[in-house]
């Protein structure tokens, strides 16, 4: 009977754990996000006389261009981070058949 609880507090310290560790992540995930989206708009009018490429205006490309694509790669450092580390340290991974 003893056994059971023992491995009902382990499985709740793990898990614990494993929520810590998510939130961080998502913590610094969105700080980045946050400083990607909100940080060139004060500067968007000296930024937009720098034009690149095929003459797009610097705050225009970062509000457009440059955040979406960001917002993307957060995504995919999320999942692969989660499947690939975050998951697999806990014991929360898929068996592979």
């Amino acid at each position: 009977m003893a056994e059971g609880r023992h491995d009902v507090g382990d499985r709740r310290a793990r898990f614990e754990a494993y929520w810590k560790e998510n939130q961080r992540l998502i913590y610094t995930l969105t700080a980045i996000w946050f400083v990607v989206s909100f940080a060139h708009p004060p500067f968007a009018k000296a930024l937009n006389n720098v034009t690149i490429l095929t003459g797009f205006p610097l705050g225009y490309w970062l509000s457009s261009q440059f955040s979406i694509t960001v917002f993307v790669i957060l995504i995919f450092v999320y999942a692969i981070r989660m499947n690939r580390v975050i998951d697999p340290k806990y014991g929360f991974h898929d068996e592979e058949e």
